[in-house]
């Protein structure tokens, strides 16, 4: 099958899959034809980002498909937030928002409203203190004594 890629700014191409190829195998044909590293490309599929290592079909991507390709700049980092979009609870969420967006926008500006979002989102986890987390933990792990004094703790 043929699938087209489009980056958000640039000349789209296409490539020959099957649909039980990886999603790290069309970064890779994408990588020969537009010269942009597999390791700075994210693909997305209706909004939603594709993981490397799922297969087209996982996502029910069938012939004349069309990805749209966010290119990362080069040296950038997930990060915390890498880490904590890796677990079920966050993918999940990103998926629903998604999946919302999807019914709401076109699926390059549903793209580009959940990456600014993650944008946003990650930003916001590097501001975080300690003392911001420890304070959140505290009330996440004891949520009983927020009334309680606990200024002798400091």
């Amino acid at each position: 099958m043929i699938l087209t890629v489009k980056p958000l700014q640039g000349k789209e191409c296409n490539v020959q899959v099957t649909e039980d190829e990886k999603v790290s195998t069309v970064k890779e044909l994408v990588s020969e034809r537009l010269n942009i590293p597999a390791n700075q490309q994210r693909l997305l599929y209706k909004g939603k980002a594709l993981a490397d290592e799922h297969r087209l079909s996982d996502y029910s991507i069938g012939p004349e498909a069309k990805l749209n390709l966010v290119v990362r700049p080069a040296g950038e980092r997930s990060g915390v937030a890498g880490m904590a979009s890796s677990s079920s609870a966050v993918s999940g969420v990103w998926q629903t928002l998604s999946t919302v967006l999807a019914k709401h926008f076109s699926p390059a500006d549903a793209a580009k409203v959940q990456e600014q979002l993650v944008k946003d989102y990650e930003r916001s986890l590097r501001q975080l203190s300690l003392d911001d987390i420890e304070r959140l933990a505290g009330r996440l792990l004891h949520p009983d004594s927020e009334g309680m004094d606990t200024s002798y703790m400091d």
